[in-house]
Protein backbone atom coordinates (compact mmCIF):
# COMPACT_ATOMS: atom_id res chain seq x y z
CA UNK A 1 0.00 0.00 0.00
CA UNK A 2 1.51 3.30 -1.06
CA UNK A 3 -0.41 6.18 0.52
CA UNK A 4 -3.72 7.21 2.00
CA UNK A 5 -6.59 8.70 0.08
CA UNK A 6 -8.87 11.11 1.94
CA UNK A 7 -11.46 8.45 2.87
CA UNK A 8 -8.76 6.16 4.23
CA UNK A 9 -7.30 9.02 6.24
CA UNK A 10 -10.71 9.87 7.71
CA UNK A 11 -11.48 6.25 8.68
CA UNK A 12 -7.95 5.73 10.03
CA UNK A 13 -8.23 8.90 12.17
CA UNK A 14 -11.68 7.94 13.50
CA UNK A 15 -10.43 4.47 14.45
CA UNK A 16 -7.37 5.92 16.21
CA UNK A 17 -9.44 8.50 18.10
CA UNK A 18 -11.92 5.87 19.25
CA UNK A 19 -9.07 3.61 20.35
CA UNK A 20 -7.70 6.48 22.46
CA UNK A 21 -11.17 7.07 23.90
CA UNK A 22 -11.48 3.39 24.89
CA UNK A 23 -8.01 3.49 26.44
CA UNK A 24 -9.06 6.62 28.34
CA UNK A 25 -12.02 4.65 29.69
CA UNK A 26 -9.69 1.87 30.80
CA UNK A 27 -7.34 4.39 32.44
CA UNK A 28 -10.24 6.16 34.18
CA UNK A 29 -11.08 2.89 35.89
CA UNK A 30 -7.48 1.92 36.63
CA UNK A 31 -6.54 5.30 38.13
CA UNK A 32 -9.83 5.41 40.08
CA UNK A 33 -10.63 8.83 38.66
CA UNK A 34 -13.88 10.59 39.48
CA UNK A 35 -16.57 8.80 37.44
CA UNK A 36 -19.15 11.45 38.31
CA UNK A 37 -17.20 14.10 36.44
CA UNK A 38 -19.03 15.28 33.29
CA UNK A 39 -16.09 14.29 31.07
CA UNK A 40 -15.90 10.84 32.65
CA UNK A 41 -19.63 10.39 32.11
CA UNK A 42 -19.27 11.35 28.43
CA UNK A 43 -16.44 8.84 27.98
CA UNK A 44 -18.53 6.14 29.67
CA UNK A 45 -21.55 6.85 27.44
CA UNK A 46 -19.43 6.79 24.27
CA UNK A 47 -17.71 3.51 25.14
CA UNK A 48 -20.42 1.52 26.93
CA UNK A 49 -22.11 0.25 23.73
CA UNK A 50 -18.99 -1.72 22.76
CA UNK A 51 -17.56 -2.53 26.19
CA UNK A 52 -20.62 -3.72 28.12
CA UNK A 53 -21.15 -6.80 25.88
CA UNK A 54 -17.42 -7.61 25.99
CA UNK A 55 -17.34 -7.40 29.79
CA UNK A 56 -19.66 -10.38 29.99
CA UNK A 57 -16.78 -12.48 28.68
CA UNK A 58 -13.66 -10.53 29.63
CA UNK A 59 -13.57 -9.57 33.30
CA UNK A 60 -11.17 -6.95 34.75
CA UNK A 61 -7.87 -8.27 36.10
CA UNK A 62 -6.18 -6.33 38.95
CA UNK A 63 -8.01 -3.14 38.03
CA UNK A 64 -7.23 -3.40 34.30
CA UNK A 65 -10.27 -3.54 32.05
CA UNK A 66 -9.43 -6.44 29.75
CA UNK A 67 -12.51 -5.78 27.59
CA UNK A 68 -11.07 -2.39 26.62
CA UNK A 69 -7.72 -3.92 25.69
CA UNK A 70 -9.39 -6.66 23.63
CA UNK A 71 -11.55 -4.14 21.80
CA UNK A 72 -8.59 -1.89 20.92
CA UNK A 73 -6.59 -4.95 19.85
CA UNK A 74 -9.35 -6.10 17.48
CA UNK A 75 -9.91 -2.58 16.16
CA UNK A 76 -6.17 -2.30 15.50
CA UNK A 77 -6.23 -5.59 13.59
CA UNK A 78 -9.27 -4.56 11.54
CA UNK A 79 -7.60 -1.28 10.60
CA UNK A 80 -5.21 -2.81 8.03
CA UNK A 81 -7.74 -4.86 6.02
CA UNK A 82 -10.14 -1.92 6.16
CA UNK A 83 -7.51 0.35 4.62
CA UNK A 84 -6.98 -2.24 1.86
CA UNK A 85 -10.71 -2.39 1.18
CA UNK A 86 -10.95 1.40 0.98
CA UNK A 87 -7.98 1.47 -1.41
CA UNK A 88 -9.54 -1.22 -3.61
CA UNK A 89 -6.55 -3.52 -3.01
CA UNK A 90 -8.34 -6.13 -0.88
CA UNK A 91 -7.76 -9.81 -1.50
CA UNK A 92 -8.30 -12.72 0.84
CA UNK A 93 -4.74 -13.93 0.12
CA UNK A 94 -3.30 -10.57 1.21
CA UNK A 95 -4.96 -10.88 4.61
CA UNK A 96 -4.03 -14.51 5.20
CA UNK A 97 -0.43 -14.06 4.04
CA UNK A 98 0.01 -11.01 6.31
CA UNK A 99 -1.95 -12.32 9.31
CA UNK A 100 1.06 -12.27 11.62
CA UNK A 101 1.79 -8.60 10.84
CA UNK A 102 -1.90 -7.73 11.30
CA UNK A 103 -1.91 -9.36 14.75
CA UNK A 104 1.28 -7.48 15.70
CA UNK A 105 -0.32 -4.21 14.54
CA UNK A 106 -3.31 -5.01 16.76
CA UNK A 107 -1.04 -5.40 19.78
CA UNK A 108 0.96 -2.29 18.97
CA UNK A 109 -2.28 -0.33 18.60
CA UNK A 110 -2.92 -0.90 22.32
CA UNK A 111 0.47 0.55 23.25
CA UNK A 112 0.24 3.39 20.75
CA UNK A 113 -3.30 4.41 21.76
CA UNK A 114 -2.42 4.35 25.45
CA UNK A 115 0.73 6.42 24.90
CA UNK A 116 -1.09 9.00 22.79
CA UNK A 117 -3.92 9.25 25.30
CA UNK A 118 -1.51 9.79 28.21
CA UNK A 119 0.43 12.36 26.18
CA UNK A 120 -2.75 14.37 25.60
CA UNK A 121 -3.69 14.11 29.29
CA UNK A 122 -0.27 15.37 30.37
CA UNK A 123 -0.10 18.09 27.71
CA UNK A 124 -3.60 19.48 28.37
CA UNK A 125 -3.02 19.28 32.13
CA UNK A 126 0.26 21.20 31.82
CA UNK A 127 -1.32 23.90 29.64
CA UNK A 128 -4.30 24.28 32.00
CA UNK A 129 -1.97 24.59 34.99
CA UNK A 130 -0.65 27.84 33.53
CA UNK A 131 -4.10 29.43 33.42
CA UNK A 132 -6.16 27.75 36.13
CA UNK A 133 -5.57 27.00 39.77
CA UNK A 134 -6.90 23.44 39.57
CA UNK A 135 -10.28 24.22 41.09
CA UNK A 136 -12.33 23.08 38.10
CA UNK A 137 -13.50 19.51 37.30
CA UNK A 138 -11.33 19.18 34.15
CA UNK A 139 -8.09 20.08 35.92
CA UNK A 140 -8.87 17.71 38.79
CA UNK A 141 -9.69 14.86 36.38
CA UNK A 142 -6.46 15.42 34.44
CA UNK A 143 -4.56 15.42 37.74
CA UNK A 144 -6.16 12.08 38.70
CA UNK A 145 -5.30 10.58 35.31
CA UNK A 146 -1.71 11.79 35.24
CA UNK A 147 -0.75 11.18 38.85
CA UNK A 148 -0.25 7.37 38.65
CA UNK A 149 2.50 7.93 36.07
CA UNK A 150 3.90 11.24 37.30
CA UNK A 151 4.33 10.44 41.01
CA UNK A 152 6.97 7.69 40.45
CA UNK A 153 8.95 10.12 38.26
CA UNK A 154 8.70 12.82 40.94
CA UNK A 155 10.19 10.45 43.52
CA UNK A 156 13.25 9.89 41.32
CA UNK A 157 13.83 13.54 40.34
CA UNK A 158 15.64 15.87 42.72
CA UNK A 159 13.53 18.58 44.36
CA UNK A 160 13.57 21.72 42.18
CA UNK A 161 11.30 24.03 44.10
CA UNK A 162 8.11 25.16 42.39
CA UNK A 163 8.84 23.72 38.94
CA UNK A 164 7.64 20.16 38.33
CA UNK A 165 9.71 18.51 35.60
CA UNK A 166 7.92 15.15 35.76
CA UNK A 167 5.42 15.99 32.96
CA UNK A 168 8.33 17.01 30.73
CA UNK A 169 10.22 13.78 31.43
CA UNK A 170 7.10 11.70 30.77
CA UNK A 171 6.35 13.68 27.60
CA UNK A 172 9.88 13.08 26.26
CA UNK A 173 9.56 9.37 27.02
CA UNK A 174 6.18 9.27 25.25
CA UNK A 175 7.52 11.20 22.24
CA UNK A 176 10.37 8.69 22.00
CA UNK A 177 7.95 5.76 22.36
CA UNK A 178 5.70 7.31 19.71
CA UNK A 179 8.66 7.57 17.31
CA UNK A 180 9.59 3.93 17.93
CA UNK A 181 5.95 2.89 17.40
CA UNK A 182 5.79 4.94 14.18
CA UNK A 183 8.89 3.19 12.83
CA UNK A 184 7.49 -0.24 13.73
CA UNK A 185 4.08 0.56 12.21
CA UNK A 186 5.70 1.89 9.04
CA UNK A 187 7.81 -1.26 8.73
CA UNK A 188 4.84 -3.57 9.34
CA UNK A 189 2.57 -1.52 7.08
CA UNK A 190 5.04 -1.95 4.21
CA UNK A 191 4.97 -5.71 4.77
CA UNK A 192 1.21 -5.83 5.06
Amino acid sequence: MTGFNSLQYLVFTIINLYCMLVMLRMWLQYSKADFYNQISQAVVKLTDPVLVPLRKTFKPVKGVDIASLIFVFVLGMVKVPLMWILAGEWTFEAITSNLFQIVIIGGLTIVSSFGQMILYVIFIGAILSWFRRGNDPLSYLLYQLGEPLLSPIRRILPKTGMIDFSPMILAFALFWLNRVMYDIFAHLWVWA
